[in-house]
């Protein structure tokens, strides 16, 4: 691809990974600002690679949202980049050959997604950080689509651009330059240090993650070929409190595994997991399970696998990772 068709483009500050909106935190303080009115930004389901029409996933990009149609069916690689609450401009990945929608498609995408219910459970996304739903407008709903394999994303601690040459503006910026990132002392790529984000409603209650809960149904259809008495959301023990995600008998062995969702990169997903379903299959000195699974929806690299490999070698721990690939529906081998 030519030059001229790398691009550069704000996005608005997101703390769910641009899979559902994330409320006012980090969003602008300005009051005539549509973030401040309206408590979210159209680019916040920008990620959410579960949802897919005719083999791309459709978003929508406010530097990419002019009167002129100029970009409608123009194609560019959109490095996507955003601007934390410290002011620090923070790389997120790139769009390859991501692909300008005008209003008829726009149009069109709305229907599917409004058939498939998921215009609505938008809407809830929006109420659940106290948004106010406004602006679903069919026409100008999607401006961008790109293929799944085509997203290349950080996960999690995305490097820090350097300022310069890098517009604040909401604006499709020509990449005529490299990249520079700012440096640590021993010359390393500063980065933003991600953290899990809990969003807890005025009454206490925990939101459960709505990919989250789709991954879980997902899987339990998925496994039944190879497990029985499958259940999810089970409790444990009244004592304790615990709730493994999902619970099955594996029909060739007989023993009960334990399946935990979780809903970030491969190697956060074990990070995060790791503790949750050992305590589930054996705190505070019982044996549930002989076989635990760490669930996501990113494949695990190289060096995920190799640290599985490592602890099971290393303290004999019957862990495995599995992901699910919402755009085929399919559940992968352990690794």
């Amino acid at each position: 691809m030519s030059k001229n068709n790398e691009k550069i483009a704000r996005i608005c500050w997101n703390t769910n990974g641009w899979t559902t909106p994330s409320g006012k935190e980090g969003k602008s303080k300005s009051e005539n600002s549509y973030e401040k009115i309206s408590g979210f930004g159209h680019e916040e389901w920008l990620l959410d690679m579960s949802k897919i029409y005719k083999g791309y996933h459709y978003g929508f990009l406010q530097p990419m949202n002019v009167k002129s149609g100029k970009h409608f069916g123009q194609t560019y690689d959109i490095h996507l980049f955003t601007i934390s609450p410290q002011k620090q401009r923070i790389y997120v990945g790139c769009l390859y050959n991501a692909e300008g929608v005008g209003p008829d498609e726009s149009k069109e995408v709305y229907a599917y997604y409004k058939k498939n219910g998921w215009i609505q459970q938008m809407e809830e996304e929006i109420r659940y950080v106290d948004g106010v739903v406004k602006d679903l407008d069919q026409e100008m709903m999607f401006n961008v689509k790109f293929k799944v394999k085509d997203a290349i994303i950080y996960e999690s601690n995305p490097p820090i651009l350097k300022s310069e040459y890098i517009t604040n503006h909401y604006v499709l910026q020509n990449k005529d330059f490299s990249f520079e990132f700012e440096k640590d002392e021993n010359g390393n790529d500063l980065v933003f240090n991600t953290k899990p984000i809990v969003h807890i409603t005025k009454e206490g209650k925990t939101i459960i993650d709505p990919r989250h809960k789709k991954i879980q149904e997902a899987v339990c259809k998925l496994i039944k070929g190879d497990y029985k008495d499958i259940k999810a959301e089970i409790n444990l023990s009244a004592n304790f409190g615990q709730r493994v995600d999902i619970s099955g008998v594996h029909k060739a062995t007989g023993e009960l595994h334990f399946f935990e969702v979780k809903t970030s990169s491969a190697k956060k997903n074990i990070r995060e997991a790791l503790g949750q379903i050992l305590e589930y299959a054996h705190y505070p000195s019982e044996d549930r399970a002989k076989k635990m699974f760490i669930i996501g929806e990113k494949a695990p690299d190289r060096k995920d696998k190799k640290y599985l490999i490592h602890l099971r070698k290393l303290y004999n721990i019957p862990i495995w990772y599995r992901w699910y690939n919402f755009e085929d529906n399919t559940l992968s081998e352990e690794y």
